[in-house]
């Protein structure tokens, strides 16, 4: 828990200065720092013999992680807009999370199974694909953007992106991410717990690392399908009917979760990351146009990071209506899950009723 709590800290403190980074650097150096920064934290991770040095590897992660969030996809919107083919972003945002869903599928389930040996080999695997993304991004090329940042600070760039709330379709959109990213997260805290109290012996001992590795591999699939379709519903119903869908599926999650403790209610993990992909490329392309390049990194990051901390005040919120003293039973994690339950639709009723009239041209011009 404490080396979570280091990399969680990391990440908030790296998030914002890396997106600025990008908006004032470039995104092709920022994607390459994040690639290095990989490696050498799977460097530490695998050197450690200390708590020490795996406090540096969790830091040089969470750097890593930081660096990519944002970036990633103001590069794809910047690279199509110097192409002249902004219009495609939606559908290539989407094939891109598609095709990265289904490859942490498929690396989750491939690490959990060499960790039953040997936690080091997934490890070693990260590493050489660290080190392939280091030169995959060198060969990246810098898409020609407006870098009015360039000479301006960090704190007047967030300022900027702080202002650009005052549009009511980002201001909206903002407060629908940071509620997405609760209520998604909120499922993935509590499916350990969940599993436990069902009793399966192949949860303990030697088994742990396959037996997540199945669940994450499993909710990482459900993500493939929404980031499949993602763009075909955004077409046939729009975003607010998209993000309606989103929000109501991820409580359908939250509610068999909270009522029943049975492996057919376990099977809803699989849908876990579903309703988040399924709004990603939309949410991201109505953004886009509305941002400027010089600001959109660093907006992306700021988006990002006010969604962990709302998510760590809830939990935070969340882990006061048990007493401590207490195990955390059947009866005390439903509580929890039915909370964080009647959260999340007092939230929804609220987005959905305050939801722009403005949000209909920003589909079109996206």
């Amino acid at each position: 828990m404490q080396l979570g709590a280091i990399y969680y800290f990391s990440v908030c403190l790296c998030e914002v200065p890396s997106g600025y980074l990008s908006d004032r650097t470039g995104r092709r150096f920022t994607l390459i720092l994040s690639a290095i920064s990989l490696a050498i934290a799977y460097s530490f991770f695998l050197a450690a013999d200390s708590f020490a040095l795996l406090a540096v590897g969790q830091f040089f992660l969470a750097m890593g992680i930081a660096m990519m969030s944002g970036t990633d996809t103001a590069f794809l919107y910047d690279s199509l807009l110097s192409l002249g083919r902004k219009t495609e972003y939606a559908v290539q945002e989407a094939r891109a999370q598609k095709y990265g869903f289904a490859a942490a599928s498929l690396t989750s389930l491939l690490g959990g199974g060499l960790g039953m040996y040997d936690l080091r080999l997934a490890y070693w695997l990260s590493m050489a694909g660290a080190l392939w993304m280091v030169l995959i991004a060198i060969r990246f090329v810098e898409p020609k953007i407006d870098h009015k940042s360039a000479t301006q600070s960090m704190f007047k760039t967030i300022g900027q992106c702080v202002g650009a709330l005052a549009n009511p379709v980002l201001g909206w959109l903002f407060a629908v991410m940071i509620l997405m990213y609760c209520l998604e997260h909120i499922t993935f805290e509590f499916y350990q717990p969940y599993i436990r109290l069902m009793g399966f012996d192949w949860f303990d001992g030697d088994n742990a690392a396959l037996v997540s590795a199945v669940v994450i591999s499993a909710s990482m699939f459900g993500g493939t399908l929404g980031a499949a379709y993602s763009v075909r519903l955004y077409d046939r119903f729009g975003i607010k009917a998209l993000l309606v869908m989103a929000f109501l599926f991820q409580l359908a999650i939250l509610s068999g979760l909270s009522l029943i403790l049975s492996g057919m209610m376990l099977s809803l993990v699989v849908f876990r990351n579903f309703p988040m992909a399924m709004i990603s490329a939309p949410v991201n392309a109505t953004i886009a146009p509305l941002v400027g390049s010089h600001l959109r990194a660093t907006y992306l990051s700021i988006q990002s990071l006010s969604a962990r901390l709302v998510l760590s005040g809830l939990l935070f919120v969340l882990s006061r209506t048990i007493d401590s003293s207490q195990s955390l039973d059947w009866i005390n994690l439903s509580f929890v899950l039915r909370e964080a339950l009647v959260f999340g639709l007092v939230c929804t009723v609220l987005v959905v009723a305050i939801a722009p009239a403005q949000i209909s041209k920003a589909e079109q011009k996206s």
